[in-house]
């Protein structure tokens, strides 16, 4: 076996392993949800934590966590944004990325497809006076069968208060 071959051939094994261990940590994750609150915003949203085990340095509007696998989840808010009402976010997540779902209330927005990389994107949004509180989450297509299971009981934990 050539060295680039080998090389390919591990690479793949890693990833297959990743993806094997990784879809077993997802359908076994409700059993320790991990409760994240902001303490800049009041934000907050639940996940099963096996499903997001590294998590990254916070900033003031919110923190990130992601897989080894290539899966991120990102809990924020942002004060003021740009767009001030859910139709406008549509219109704004649609010049990023391709947009495939989208439904809208009064006060809330949630949005999906596929962002720039490639990488499956399920968003959910809500407005709360002059804050948009938001859950993200964000998958190869590859983990789709694992993580799109989790995304109904993440994406309606998103909780914010008003300011």
């Amino acid at each position: 076996m050539t060295d680039r071959l080998q090389r390919k051939t591990s690479a793949l094994r890693r990833s297959l392993a990743g993806l094997i261990v990784t879809s077993g940590i997802v359908l076994s994750g409700a059993a320790s949800a991990y409760t994240y609150t902001n303490p800049t915003f009041g934000t907050s949203a639940t996940f099963p934590a096996q499903a997001f085990p590294r998590i990254e340095p916070a900033t003031p509007e919110g923190q990130v966590w992601r897989s080894d696998a290539g899966a991120e989840l990102v809990v924020y808010a942002i004060e003021d944004p740009e767009w001030s009402t859910p139709r406008e976010l549509v219109r704004w997540r649609k010049s990023l990325d391709e947009v495939t779902y989208q439904r809208t209330g009064s006060n809330w927005a949630v949005v999906s497809g596929f962002l720039r990389d490639g990488r499956i994107f399920y968003e959910r949004y809500i407005f709360r006076g002059r804050l948009a509180h938001s859950v993200s989450v964000r998958y190869p297509e590859a983990l789709r069968d694992p993580y799109d299971g989790l995304l109904k009981s993440i994406t309606e934990s998103l909780r914010g208060p008003s300011r």
